[in-house]
């Protein structure tokens, strides 16, 4: 079978190996690890540690000495010519350049399909808010035109309702700000996976690709789908009163 690569430092072959090198492809204990980064030849190489550290996908199978050349799909694993004859021979087993390239396709359509999602929710909420900005706007000038024909008594009134509508305008826009602010952060944690994903294009090392294009999946499913709340709005509903009774001589508002 494929095998798993050994969690024993290979370089004193008796710590732990929590350290990955992705330079080296070996793993390193904590001491070692310093050592390594303190010789000039190594001093800037990178180290991948815990969940970080991919078991299951390594550069070739360490029984048999033999590059991966297949993908098995039931377990999950490459495997080589060796390890498909032994121990995969009634497997379902997928050639790895072959499912290298479909899971390629499907991270690459993750990726973008959660963008437009995002991109497409902002935009509903830019224009939300306009439009919620334009009732706000109608609903005071409607009030406005009433209270010209009133008496000097009912200005306070007037101005009273409008600052009701205003304030409860200033709460919603702070509400949909909000949203767009989590679909915007959304988008640009999208947007760097899109980025680490356009970035490994260039590594020819198919089971190294694998590897990173299963971690960009990965931080790509974790990116929370942002509910967009029910939009605002508000109108003002007219009504008839005697002149004596001066708060029914304006209408009411209705806030959604």
């Amino acid at each position: 079978m494929a095998q798993v690569a050994s969690k024993t430092c290979k370089i004193c072959v008796s710590n732990p190996g929590h350290n990955y090198c992705e330079q080296c492809d070996q793993l390193f204990c904590d001491g070692c690890k310093i050592s390594h980064l303190r010789t000039k030849m190594s001093k800037n190489h990178t180290f991948l540690s815990g969940s970080n550290i991919n078991p299951e996908v390594k550069l070739y199978c360490e029984e048999h000495d033999e590059n991966f050349i297949y993908y098995c799909m039931e377990c999950g694993t490459p495997v080589c010519k060796i390890c498909a004859i032994r121990n995969h021979k009634k497997h379902d087993l997928s050639e790895i350049k072959e499912y290298l390239e479909g899971i390629n396709l499907e991270v690459n359509i993750d990726v973008e399909t959660k963008i437009r999602k995002f991109q497409s929710n902002i935009i509903d909420i830019d224009q939300s808010t306009h439009t919620h900005h334009a009732d706000v706007q109608q609903v005071i000038q409607a009030i406005r035109e009433e209270g010209r024909h009133l008496k000097e008594m009912v200005d306070k009134k007037v101005e009273g309702l409008i600052k009701t509508v205003k304030e409860k305008d200033t709460r919603n826009v702070l509400t949909l700000q909000s949203v767009s602010n989590e679909l915007k952060t959304a988008l640009d944690k999208a947007k760097e996976q899109q980025k680490f994903y356009q970035d490994i294009q260039g590594i020819k090392d198919t089971t190294k690709l694998l590897q990173k294009l299963k971690q960009i999946k990965s931080q790509i499913d974790q990116i929370e789908e942002i509910q967009i709340p029910i939009m605002p709005s508000v109108k003002y509903a007219k009504k008839t009163v005697a002149e004596s009774e001066i708060g029914k001589l304006f209408g009411e508002l209705i806030f959604g």
